[in-house]
């Protein structure tokens, strides 16, 4: 009984939040489509997953078994591959975009807001005087405290509401709101593979001491699937890495290395999403060339770029001024444009120094203080050029003390997360993403891990990214932040 009850006053880990984005390649599509053209095939294989000699938990819900298949030998080059034609949508897509659009409508301004000012405070903490590339996911991260939310009750739960901008929401229209947000994402566009998946897994010990209303929350509001397994058993770190595998088709092969004495509790959200851009860029064309970095050094870099002043249709550019000097925008739709990237570069006149032109650390700080609402009703087509490097990196940190510093303490502190079982408290919060962005599209990944205890050149018209430069990735029905990042030097391998 004492083992138990010292078990039972352990860590709870909050795994959220695994978002993936790739690219697939494929024929160009007619310049002037429309939003709703037919752009191809949008399955994927995931292949066969040998999780190795693992035991399989104990369902002890309306769930599915993680992991059938080896997603790394799977083969996606075509999943998204646009395809020029002209034939009418098939009604059903239609109707699936209709309620994939109806559920975007349904997404309220405040919690896109409030997702977006979360993102933008905790991207201007990390990125701000670093120089090394950066990403977080907005979408991973708002996710994950979403989830975590739940737990929290009476003065926690305040403090949480107020850190993660929900005002006057209360819970269940918070949890209402994150339904209709991903439920959004799902069937929004025949070229783009977007799959979520939840699960909650708990620990033998733990099973019937969590309070079955915020599993019940996590399973309707957030379609949880929900597991039970021996977290002394080693394979159980398996089990939970093959899940992850599964459902982000190989692309983020594990969130966990090992599961400590104490631990009780995963909650994994996983996000995976695959698209081609509406217009791919032009293979032949890429080339390499300078690239000028913040210190003043410089480096080469792989541009993507399209025919010589052929500007696609669906493609939009946008001059700014901040802090007195000229800024370069693009945004780059993928598929039937309901999602977008964008990127922010300097774009200095012939006689600046270096040492005056705009850092990008300046361009994220105007996009703090002012919001991206300012920036975008200004993109507009134009003849101009698109030099866009090709790069690919990773990153991780720790998340917890940027919360701490925008105000959340009470959930870091004995029985912030009561609501879910007595005594838990959040210990950790730490966050890894992936990306690459190549001619044919994107490919990103983003996991989030809460963990819990219990108490106990560029100087005329065009976009030339050759300089440190800012980028999300967006909805553009309502506005959500998929992914921010930085880019202070591109490197592709």
């Amino acid at each position: 009984m004492e083992k138990k009850m010292k078990k039972f006053f352990a860590v709870f880990v909050l795994s959220a939040a695994l978002i993936f984005v790739a690219s697939c390649g494929g024929d160009s599509k007619n310049d002037n489509q429309n939003d709703d053209s037919d752009t191809g095939d949008t399955s994927v294989d995931t292949g066969d997953t040998d999780t190795g000699d693992t035991t399989e938990p104990e369902d002890t819900g309306d769930t599915t078994e993680p992991g059938d298949s080896d997603p790394a030998e799977s083969d996606d080059s075509d999943a998204t591959e646009p395809t020029d034609t002209d034939e009418p949508e098939d009604p059903a897509l239609i109707q699936a975009y209709s309620l994939a659009d109806a559920h975007a409508d349904a997404v309220s301004e405040e919690i896109v807001g409030a997702n977006t000012r979360l993102g933008l405070n905790i991207f201007e903490k990390l990125a701000i005087g670093q120089k090394e590339n950066i990403m977080i996911s907005p979408l991973s991260i708002s996710i994950a405290m979403a989830m975590t939310a739940n737990g929290t009750e009476n003065e926690a739960l305040a403090e949480m509401k107020e850190v993660l901008g929900y005002g006057e929401m209360e819970l269940p229209a918070v949890n209402e709101q994150f339904e209709e947000l991903i439920a959004s994402l799902v069937s929004a566009d025949k070229d783009l593979v977007l799959e979520i998946a939840n699960s909650i897994w708990l620990d033998e010990s733990i099973s019937e001491d969590v309070r079955e209303e915020f599993v019940t929350v996590l399973t309707e509001s957030y379609d949880s699937e929900l597991f039970t397994a021996d977290f002394g058993d080693a394979e159980t770190v398996g089990l939970i890495n093959s899940w992850v595998a599964e459902k982000t088709h190989g692309k983020i092969d594990k969130i966990i290395k090992s599961i400590d004495a104490l631990t009780v509790m995963h909650l994994i959200n996983a996000i995976y999403f695959k698209a081609a851009w509406s217009k791919a860029f032009d293979k032949e064309t890429t080339f390499t060339d300078k690239f000028f970095m913040a210190d003043g050094t410089e480096a080469t870099a792989d541009y993507m770029s399209f025919k010589y002043y052929e500007n696609p249709e669906e493609v939009r550019y946008g001059d700014y001024v901040i802090a007195g000097q000229n800024v370069a925008g693009v945004k780059i739709p993928y598929g039937r444009g309901a999602f977008a990237f964008y990127a922010y570069v300097a774009n200095p006149d012939f006689d600046t120094p270096n040492d005056e032109v705009l850092t990008v650390d300046e361009i994220i700080g105007n996009f703090v203080e002012k919001g991206f609402a300012e920036y975008m009703p200004s993109m507009i087509r134009a003849s101009y050029k698109l030099h866009l490097p090709k790069f690919k990196f990773e990153y991780e940190k720790s998340l917890a003390e940027i919360f701490k510093s925008l105000g959340l303490e009470k959930v870091f502190g004995a029985g912030g997360m009561s609501a879910a079982a007595p005594a838990l408290y959040v210990s950790e919060i730490t966050h890894k993403t992936h990306i690459d962005v190549n001619e044919d599209g994107t490919e990103a990944a983003a996991v989030t891990d809460v963990g819990a205890d219990m108490a106990g050149g560029e100087n005329f018209p065009g976009f030339y990214g050759r300089r440190p430069f800012f980028f999300i990735i967006r909805d553009e029905r309502n506005g959500s932040i998929l992914f921010m990042g930085k880019v202070e030097k591109p490197e592709y391998k």
